[in-house]
């Protein structure tokens, strides 16, 4: 003990001390005082933060201006992170969505996400006048692929006169009114020309021409066709064109249907099947859009693209066998089958 008494003696200053002794002693007893405050105020410290902020409940902002939401979370510590987005469902400035749920338990200074409306992607008609109406069947289909719909077509209310200024297809007329504010949905009307009446297409020469060849052509003028098939006779080669009405150079009108005559193809590949694609489409008013294609595990071929009346269709094919043939109006797929042999 009395050892222990000597040290601490010779570590304290005492009167035995030198000033120089004494001043050093007090120097390294002042750093010994700080350095253990720092200590202790560095664990006081890191157990108030372990304790973490006040627990607060996240308010219901949805459906609230976004200035009386922004108000309830700043009353309750709680801080926005805002997103905005295009909505039908919602006025502008109307908050959609918050994240947390309302009545989640968080720390206070939390951030909470919140979804604010913009309003509708459109608030007003657009002037379709001039346009043609397929091109804004796309359109609209486009611009609410992902919003609530609010402009629609009424197919039954679409009127269709002969125009000899304007090609077929092109709105003349629209009802509601350009820049008629939109409030819920609303159906469009139209006036559409039919183009001049009585307007007629050359034709042309397809006898002695491969079957896929006068598709292409009377594909790229969009002139409707029907299809016949016979066993080729002497000397006929197989897959050819052998007889046409009307005649070739002949004038038809417009809308008017082609028939064509083709003998069977002999050579159609291995693990191929020669077939027709036979439907009767509705008749259209004017001339709409069609796709068919040929489906075969990951490979796509396009048989037919042009633009059609509507009535009756058949289109040869030569396919793999297990091909899906798919057609498709305006984009959209309308009839989907199984390609199968033509029947001898």
């Amino acid at each position: 003990m009395k050892r222990i008494n000597g040290r601490i003696k010779r570590l304290l200053p005492n009167a035995e001390d030198t000033n120089e002794v004494r001043d050093l002693k007090i120097a390294i007893l002042v750093f010994i005082v700080v350095f253990g405050l720092m200590i202790t105020t560095g664990i006081v410290v890191f157990f108030i933060s372990l304790r973490g902020s006040e627990e607060t409940l996240v308010p219901d902002v949805v459906g609230k201006d976004i200035v009386d939401g922004l108000l309830e979370l700043q009353e309750k510590e709680l801080y926005p992170l805002i997103q905005i987005r295009y909505s039908s469902d919602y006025d502008r400035g109307v908050i959609m969505h918050e994240n947390p749920n309302p009545g989640s338990v968080v720390k206070a200074g939390r951030k909470i996400e919140i979804v604010v409306s913009k309003g509708p992607i459109i608030d007003r008609v657009e002037n379709f006048v001039g346009q043609n109406i397929n091109e804004v069947r796309m359109h609209l289909q486009t611009l609410f692929a992902s919003h609530k719909v609010l402009l629609k077509i009424d197919d039954n209310k679409i009127m269709y006169k002969y125009d000899n200024e304007n090609p077929p297809g092109t709105i003349l007329e629209q009802k509601p009114a350009p820049g008629t504010p939109i409030s819920g949905v609303m159906e469009l009307e139209f006036v559409v020309s039919k183009g001049p009446k009585g307007e007629k297409v050359e034709i042309g020469k397809y006898i002695g021409e491969n079957f896929k060849d006068a598709i292409a052509d009377l594909a790229s003028k969009n002139i409707p066709f029907i299809f016949t098939i016979r066993n080729p006779k002497d000397g006929e080669e197989g897959g050819m064109i052998v007889s046409q009405s009307p005649e070739p150079q002949s004038e038809i009108e417009y809308g008017s249907v082609v028939q064509l005559e083709m003998t069977r193809p002999l050579k159609i590949g291995s693990g191929n099947i020669f077939g027709v694609f036979k439907q009767i489409l509705p008749d259209y008013p004017i001339l709409v859009d069609i796709r068919l294609d040929a489906v075969e595990g990951d490979h796509t071929e396009t048989l037919l693209k042009m633009k059609h009346p509507g009535g009756p269709i058949s289109v040869p094919y030569i396919v793999p066998e297990n091909t899906e043939l798919i057609l498709y109006i305006f984009g959209r797929e309308e009839i989907r089958q199984r390609a199968l042999p033509e029947a001898r």
